[in-house]
């Protein structure tokens, strides 16, 4: 039995060094450029504040909810 885990670990061992493998190659061939606002939204200011009172419309009723 002992033997039988050893080898599943060595599997997982490499199916794992498999995928970081995989997932770092893809990692350097996708590269996001960053996103233009333009027209209507152009020169619009976002502030801290903003993203509070947002917060604060989106989940005004999460504490009230009932089943």
């Amino acid at each position: 039995m002992s033997q039988y885990v050893l080898l599943r670990i060595q599997s997982l061992q490499e199916e794992l060094e498999s995928l970081k493998k995989i997932v770092s190659s893809q990692l350097l061939h996708t590269s996001r450029k960053k996103t233009s606002i333009k027209g209507l939204w152009k020169n619009f200011e976002i502030y801290d504040e903003d993203f509070t009172d947002a917060r604060m419309a989106i989940f005004k009723d999460a504490n009230n909810w009932q089943e």
